[in-house]
């Protein structure tokens, strides 16, 4: 039997003492907003601010989740900015003569979910109100950082498998030659970097740019877009929700770009990967930490590296 089964036969044995009653509407006031975001990846936890006032004493404040919480989820009444009304916190009774309070409630997203209804129901001597809110569940997200890429130009270049955050050095050399690991290797990456020794210009592309000197078997096409991130937010900050919301705010098909020029130290690029790649439209952010001339053996001569950290959904 579901928590919500238990917690609404309980309540409804202290209301109308085991009879089961139709209830009519409530004219009590019931604002139900979340605190933070409104959606996350398995584990977060998002929180539920439950404002209610009403005419009448109120007999029980009911939680039912279309989806039951991971352990750890109810009100948090340790909250001191919240009230604690409940003469029974799991059942969500409430002690006689209160009329109006404002709670917290934590749920806990579980396993193998795509969304969750929260439905919050409010039961006073006059009746009921219900309120709704969907929450919807988002890719996890993973960070990688001290990532270095080197390129001499668009023929001998470093690329990344955001995913992974691996670097694999001289794809034109050590992954075009068809065979099964170099497809394989090919198909997880979604970033390139190359210097443009023509116009001295850093580039961020994917392999199906057009702009590169080789050969594969497989080429994604991944999508950039140079953004901005929150005054003062690090990308280790970023959370599953954050990344989601910045995806969302962006037309990636009609904005995004196979190919980012003129890349400079400070810049925030999104990227979401190509449909067919491993990581499948997953999106990340990669934020540039250096950029400048470097000698690496793999190079003959000058080469160039970009030194960067990624944060991408999984």
């Amino acid at each position: 039997m579901s928590a919500f089964i238990v917690s609404l036969s309980s309540c409804l044995d202290f209301v109308d003492e085991g009879l089961e009653t139709e209830y009519g509407d409530s004219d009590a006031v019931l604002v139900v907003e979340s605190i933070g975001p409104e959606n996350g990846a398995e584990g977060e936890v998002i929180s539920f601010s439950i404002s209610v006032d009403s005419d009448f004493d109120i007999k029980s404040c009911i939680i039912q989740t279309s989806n039951e919480g991971k352990n750890g989820s109810g009100f948090n009444v340790t909250d001191e900015s919240f009230d604690d009304p409940f003469a029974d916190h799991g059942f969500g009774t409430v002690r006689p003569g209160i009329q109006s309070f404002k709670v917290r409630y934590d749920y806990i997203i579980p396993e193998e979910i795509n969304k969750s209804i929260i439905s919050v129901l409010i039961v006073d001597e006059s009746g009921k109100v219900e309120v709704e809110k969907t929450l919807r569940v988002v890719p996890q997200v993973q960070f990688h950082d001290d990532i270095s890429l080197y390129a001499k130009d668009a023929t001998f270049f470093d690329a990344l498998s955001s995913s992974e955050g691996v670097v694999y050095p001289d794809i034109k050399t050590n992954s075009s030659t068809l065979s099964e690991e170099n497809v394989a290797i090919q198909k997880k990456i979604d970033i390139v970097f190359y210097f443009n020794t023509g116009n001295k210009s850093a580039y961020i592309t994917s392999l199906a740019s057009g702009n590169l000197d080789t050969e594969l078997s497989f080429e994604n096409s991944a999508l950039f877009k140079k953004i901005s991130l929150e005054e003062g937010k690090l990308l280790s900050e970023i959370t599953p929700s954050d990344l989601s919301s910045i995806l969302e705010s962006v037309n990636m098909v009609a904005d995004g770009r196979g190919s980012i020029s003129n890349v400079k130290v400070g810049d925030v690029i999104l990227f979401q990967a190509d449909v067919n790649a491993v990581n499948s439209l997953k999106a990340g952010i990669l934020q540039v930490e250096g950029l400048h001339p470097a000698s690496v053996p793999r190079y003959e001569g000058t080469s160039y590296v970009l030194e960067c950290s990624v944060i991408t959904q999984i």
